[in-house]
């Protein structure tokens, strides 16, 4: 390239304001800035006289002004701090001229960049946003200031901010330890989780760990991001997740007015609720005697009720009743609760709600859970409505989940179609196989070469009375509601947060929750309930019918 050229190109407005943005940014003052940018001009010209052939001007031009500004910086010996000024406004101006890889050259420590860098990523948004346009994308305030839509001032009070706080993070990190907290949950919830569960945008380590951190600590983004070691644009986003939820308005955690990060729901570490299990496990023998005394006294209501379908054994059709018998023991603590500890608060209603149990890395669960799941359908199989609910635990196998479809269901449709009886022998091949898997499945039962539901079977309108057949046993538990009340209201001043003091009806179901288990296995021992002969079977599930 011939010298008129290069000089063609150094006279250039855009190069010239560039090379003196450069050099301003690596001065104290204009007046520096100035001669550092004649310097480099002049030995450009130097460089290009001695090399007639460049074939990349700019590319050597900014090779000789690096080498000219590392020149100008062996003269500068006596400037050693470049982090620490007196005042906020020699501090912004020394900020404005020495980015990170001149103090990188000086140090001569690439792990040190590499820190600073690690750092610019754990800084919350704001700061982090002109952090990286500065330095990185090395743009000038005024630039920064127009792209964000903020004043010059603003950008430069935060990039004063930031190079705080990394200089200060910078110097911790070899002494921190940032490892993620071993702990994994177990939700619960009660309502309709279809599109309302926010736990089901908790399934991943990061997402639980997380929410735990904020168990009854309000926290920041940048605590968080600390705290679990994770950058903070993952951590920012992750927080929007478990805020939003799964339909936005009920997520795991809510942000509170001063920014930071609080639990939207109880947690329970699993050595507590194991606490509160042995209080239940002393009333089990007697509260499995007082059900059974309770049901043999109503034999002549259970076996009488109207069914769709012939039901001869109690035992029997105690399963589609035991959720309810246990539940009224629960509500009945619940009900004592309320009028004696909990007038003044008003329950916290949701369309679903969620509790969860922490459990650390080599823990398990070893408490066992009856869980109730009930779906519906309409227009169907001759039926105006339909509504199907099974129990499922350690007993009993789980037929569905809520959100099932039961049109796209073989078996269950057959089991409708069957409630007034199928001649098995005229059910087409393929109406055969699906015949044989929901006997296999407990659904289905064969009387006199006709199929029948063997699950129990009623109408719609008489829901209410067979829940009943349930309910009423409420006055048996009343002299053994108080004491469990008293002592469960301890558990609960000293495990829930007092902003979830709302949800105290939710932690007097969840924990005890343990008890459907423990009273089904007492029950079939003294046999007010029949043993399984298989899973999956028909105890436990029923079906209501709209004709």
């Amino acid at each position: 390239m011939r010298t008129e050229l290069t000089i063609e190109q150094m006279i250039d407005k855009n190069f010239l304001d560039k090379l003196y943005g450069f050099a301003y940014k690596r001065c104290n003052n204009s007046p520096e800035a100035e001669d550092l940018c004649s310097e480099m001009i002049l030995n450009i010209l130097k460089g290009a006289r001695k090399n007639p052939t460049i074939e990349n001007f700019y590319s050597f031009a900014w090779t000789i002004a690096h080498r000219t500004y590392a020149d100008y910086c062996e003269k500068r010996t006596k400037q050693k701090e470049r982090f620490i000024m007196e005042a906020y406004n020699e501090e912004v101006r020394n900020l404005e001229t020495h980015p990170i890889e001149v103090y990188m050259e000086e140090e001569s420590d690439a792990l040190y960049l590499k820190r600073i860098k690690k750092e610019i990523a754990f800084l919350s948004k704001m700061y982090r946003e002109v952090m990286v346009m500065y330095y990185l994308d090395e743009m000038k305030v005024s630039e920064i200031a127009i792209c964000l839509g903020l004043s010059e001032t603003t950008v430069k009070q935060r990039l004063f901010s930031a190079r705080n706080t990394l200089k200060k993070e910078v110097g911790k990190m070899e002494s921190k330890d940032l490892s993620l907290k071993p702990i994994h949950m177990q939700f619960v919830g009660k309502g309709d989780p279809v599109g309302n569960d926010p736990s089901s945008k908790a399934e991943r380590m990061l997402s639980q760990n997380l929410v735990y951190l904020c168990k009854d600590t309000a926290r920041s983004a940048k605590e968080l991001s600390e705290l679990l070691n994770v950058p903070m644009p993952f951590i920012e986003e992750e927080l929007e997740i478990q805020c939003a939820g799964i339909n936005g308005d009920y997520g795991l955690l809510k942000r509170l007015e001063n920014g930071k990060y609080i639990s939207n729901f109880i947690m329970l570490e699993l050595e507590h609720f194991r606490e509160i299990n042995k209080m239940y496990e002393e009333k089990i023998e007697i509260l499995a005697e007082r059900i059974g005394a309770y049901l043999q006294r109503r034999e002549k209501d259970i076996l009488g009720f109207p069914f769709l379908n012939k039901q001869t054994d109690r035992r029997f059709i105690a399963w589609s009743l035991i959720n309810l018998l246990v539940w009224s023991y629960s509500k009945g603590i619940d009900q004592c609760l309320e009028e004696k500890y909990f007038k003044a608060i008003q329950k916290r209603e949701e369309k679903y709600l969620v509790f969860g149990i922490v459990i650390g890395t080599n823990d398990a669960l070893d408490i066992q859970f009856y869980g109730c799941d009930g779906i519906s359908a309409y227009n169907i199989c001759g039926y105006k409505a339909v509504s199907a609910f099974n129990l499922y635990g350690e007993r009993i196998q789980q037929h569905f989940a809520c959100g099932h479809d039961i049109s796209n269901d073989p078996l269950l449709r057959l089991t409708l179609q069957a409630i007034k009886g199928i001649k098995r022998s005229e059910l087409t091949q393929d109406e055969q196989e699906t015949a044989a898997k929901a006997i296999e499945a407990g659904y289905l039962k064969v009387e006199e070469g006709y199929l029948y539901p063997k699950v129990v079977v009623m109408d719609i309108e008489e829901a209410n009375a067979f829940q009943s057949l349930a309910l009423d046993i409420e006055e048996e538990f009343k002299d053994l509601v108080e004491d469990a009340a008293d002592k469960l209201y301890k558990f609960i001043k000293k495990f829930v947060p007092k902003h979830l003091m709302s949800e105290y009806h939710m932690f007097t179901m969840v924990t005890s929750c343990g008890l459907v288990s423990d009273i089904i296995e007492e029950c079939i021992k003294k046999n007010i309930l029949t043993l399984p002969e298989r899973t999956p079977c028909a105890e436990g599930t029923w079906i209501m019918v709209s004709k």
